[in-house]
C-alpha cells in the first residue's frame, strides 16, 4: 500500500439513534455494548490491520478528547483532530481530511465511521486495500457497499450500475445513486434485485480529488473551511471556529457524495472525478441503530429479541432490552421495541425506528435536555 495513507476515525457523534442507551456524555463509540471492548477500541483495531499506528487519525469533539486518549492510548496525541463546534459528519470528515493534508502532503485517506461490527478483519483489511490502491491511482472517490442478505429498512442503499475494473481482484463499480432508508417493500425490491447494497459509511479517496471536489461551484459552501485550511501552516482557531459555526449541519453523503453522483463525471474539468462503490462480502452491522440488535440478539420461537430484566408473552418481532434492575413487561406486542435503559424508556415500532434521532431533537428542544 502507497505509503502515504491514513485512515480518518470519526468519534464526534452522539449516537443519537441509540437513544437512550447513547447519550451526549456517554456516547456509542465509547460504550462496550457486550461487555468487551468499546466500539472506538475495535475501529482502532480494525484500522492497525490496514494502516501503520502513526497513520491513524481520531476526530472528536473537545469534550471527548480526555475519553479518546484513555480508550485508545496507542493512538498518537498530535492525531487527534478536534472539531471546534459541533457539526455533522460532512465538517469532519473536509475538517480531518485537510489536517491530514497539511502533515502529508499527497494522502491518500479512508474513513471509518466507529460504531461498526465488521468480521472477519482479514476480508476487511483486503478490500479496504483494494479500495486504497483504486483512489490512490484514479481520479475517484471510493465506498464501500455491503451486499444485503436480507430486505433491510434501517439502512440506505447505494444503486451500483457497470463494473468500471478491477482492484487486487475486487470489482469495482460506478455508482448510479442513493436511495433512502426505504419501506418493507421497496426494501424487498432492492434486495431481489441484487444492484444495490447497504451503504457502510466508509469511504477512500485521495485528498487531492476530494479538494478538486470541494473547489467547484455545487460545494462552494464548504470552500471557507478549505481556504482557511489552506491559507497557514497553523490555522487560526478563532477563525477556524467562526467558519465552523456558519457550515451545514449535513453528513457526507448528503452534503457531497450524492452531488457528486448527479454530477455524474462533470466534476474535474478534463479530467472528471467518478464515484465508484466496492462490494464487501464480510459480516457487517452498524451498531448505531436498534435494529442492528434485533438482528444480531438471538429470538424466541416467536421471532423476539429479549435481553436483560425483561418478560413478554404473546408478541411477535419484537425487541426488549431492560438493563439493571428495572423489570419490563410485554404484552401482545408485534414488531415493537422496547428499550429501558437507565432513566428513560424507549416505546417505538421497528419500522419506526428511523424517527429515534428526531425524538432526540425533540427533547434536548422540549426541557428535557437532561435526558438527551
Amino acid at each position: 500500500m502507497n505509503p502515504n495513507s491514513h485512515a480518518l476515525i470519526l468519534a464526534g457523534g452522539i449516537g443519537a439513534r441509540l437513544w437512550p442507551k447513547s447519550r451526549i456524555n456517554r456516547p456509542k463509540q465509547f460504550l462496550a455494548l457486550d461487555g468487551g471492548q468499546s466500539l472506538l477500541a475495535r475501529t482502532m483495531e480494525r484500522a492497525q490491520a490496514v494502516f501503520e499506528r502513526q497513520r491513524i487519525w481520531v476526530v472528536c469533539k473537545p469534550y471527548q478528547l480526555d475519553e479518546v486518549k484513555r480508550q485508545v492510548p496507542d493512538l498518537l496525541h498530535e492525531n487527534i483532530i478536534i472539531e471546534p463546534v459541533p457539526k455533522g459528519t460532512a465538517a469532519a470528515v473536509l475538517l480531518g481530511a485537510l489536517s491530514i493534508e497539511k502533515a502529508h502532503p499527497g494522502a491518500t485517506l479512508s474513513v471509518f465511521p466507529s460504531d461498526h461490527s465488521i468480521k472477519p478483519v482479514d476480508r476487511f483489511a483486503k478490500v479496504i486495500g483494494a479500495g486504497m490502491e483504486w483512489a490512490a491511482s484514479n481520479d475517484s472517490m471510493v465506498i464501500y457497499g455491503i451486499r444485503p442478505d436480507h430486505p433491510e429498512t434501517a439502512y440506505g442503499y447505494i444503486e451500483a450500475g457497470g463494473t468500471v475494473g478491477q482492484c487486487s481482484n475486487w470489482n469495482c463499480m460506478e455508482v448510479t445513486s442513493f436511495h433512502e432508508k426505504p419501506d418493507p417493500a421497496t426494501a424487498l425490491a432492492y434486495f431481489r434485485s441484487k444492484r444495490f447494497l447497504w451503504n457502510s459509511g466508509m469511504l477512500s479517496f485521495s485528498v487531492s480529488v476530494l479538494k478538486r471536489v470541494i473547489s467547484g461551484d455545487s460545494f462552494r459552501l464548504w470552500q471557507p473551511l478549505y481556504e482557511e485550511m489552506r491559507a497557514s501552516a497553523k490555522p487560526d482557531h478563532g477563525r477556524l471556529r467562526e467558519i465552523y459555526l456558519s457550515l451545514p449541519d449535513d453528513a457526507f453523503d448528503t452534503a457531497v457524495l450524492e452531488k457528486l453522483a448527479r454530477c455524474a463525471g462533470r466534476l474535474g474539468g478534463e479530467s472528471p472525478i467518478s464515484l465508484v462503490v466496492f462490494p464487501c462480502d464480510f459480516d457487517w452491522y452498524d451498531l448505531g441503530v436498534w435494529e442492528s440488535y434485533y438482528r444480531m440478539l438471538p429470538k424466541d420461537e416467536a421471532g423476539n429479541a429479549i435481553s436483560g430484566t425483561a418478560k413478554a408473552i404473546d408478541c411477535s418481532g419484537s425487541l426488549v432490552i431492560s438493563e439493571g434492575k428495572t423489570l419490563v413487561g410485554a404484552i401482545g406486542l408485534k414488531d415493537m421495541v422496547v428499550v429501558c435503559m437507565g432513566d428513560a424508556v424507549l416505546v417505538c415500532p421497528r419500522k419506526e425506528l428511523h424517527r429515534v434521532r428526531e425524538l432526540v431533537e425533540s427533547l434536548a428542544k422540549g426541557g428535557y435536555e437532561r435526558y438527551v
